[in-house]
């Protein structure tokens, strides 16, 4: 009687915690941001998490979600691999089986499924770990169920140790393949870098175009006020005795003795001040 009034207590205040005030004030973040949080705290709680995928580390993940994690954690936690989902997924499903705790990150979600292939390889083959059986005892079948037949007779084989992998280009080396890969992938980060400048460069110079429109309203207006105060300090006497003037006064000529000088040596010439 009294474990269940405990228990119906436990609950009961678990529930008022779940509905406070404090709980409802709580600090809000993105998807993103709340799972950066939490692999950052697996990576320092545990050596055996590691972080492996294509462009987590130095560009710190496609979406951010391992945002400074890398130079936080170095080379040997968060680690850059090649276009390869198959290749990697397979590297994490081993060393989860090895003991490691590995985050693999993909583009997409559908290349996770690259990582039933391997476990079912695993499950047909069924190596001992250490002196434990592998932990494997049912998984989804895949539709390649051929494809995994055929393995399957491989493995049973005698050729279990040899290497079993299609053949390589042997026109082309590892090395030129991988980097003409690195090639095409700073390509492809270097238009969406472009891509974003571009979009944020466009409400740049809508504030620069919206600045210079200001500047030539302010200029106009300037102008507008100095011919308003001429023509409140406009005087008609004084307006027409000065075309008098103009009309009364003999011009200077142009030229001395078929040269031509400036109006001050014509003056100084006849004497005029």
């Amino acid at each position: 009687m009294l474990r269940t009034r405990l228990i119906q207590a436990a609950s009961s205040a678990q529930r008022a915690f779940s509905t406070s005030q404090k709980a409802l004030a709580a600090k809000q973040m993105t998807v993103r941001d709340a799972l950066n949080s939490a692999l950052d705290d697996e990576l320092a709680r545990d050596d055996r998490v590691f972080i492996l995928g294509e462009e987590v580390a130095q560009y710190d993940g496609a979406y951010k979600v391992s945002r400074g994690l890398w130079k936080k954690y170095g080379d040997k936690r968060v680690i850059d691999t090649p276009i390869t989902e198959m290749g990697f997924a397979g590297i994490a499903v081993g060393a989860a089986m090895a003991g490691l705790r590995p985050v693999c990150e993909f583009m997409t979600w559908n290349f996770s499924m690259q990582a039933i292939d391997h476990a079912k390889i695993l499950d047909c083959a069924k190596p001992p770990v250490g002196d434990r059986p592998l932990p494997i005892s049912h998984i989804i079948e895949s539709p390649r169920s051929t494809w995994l037949n055929e393995i399957n007779d491989i493995l049973h084989r005698d050729r279990v140790g040899e290497l079993i992998a299609p053949p390589l280009d042997k026109s082309k080396s590892d090395k030129m393949e991988a980097a003409r890969l690195i090639v095409i992938r700073r390509r492809k980060m270097k238009k969406h870098k472009l891509k974003k400048l571009r979009r944020k460069m466009k409400f740049e110079w809508a504030k620069v175009r919206q600045r210079r429109e200001m500047r030539k309203e302010k200029a106009f207006q300037a102008k507008l006020i100095s011919q308003i105060k001429q023509a409140e300090a406009f005087s008609a006497e004084q307006h027409v005795a000065e075309i008098l003037r103009q009309a009364n006064e003999t011009p200077l000529p142009r030229f001395w003795k078929g040269r031509r000088l400036p109006a001050f040596i014509i003056k100084q010439k006849l004497g005029i001040k």
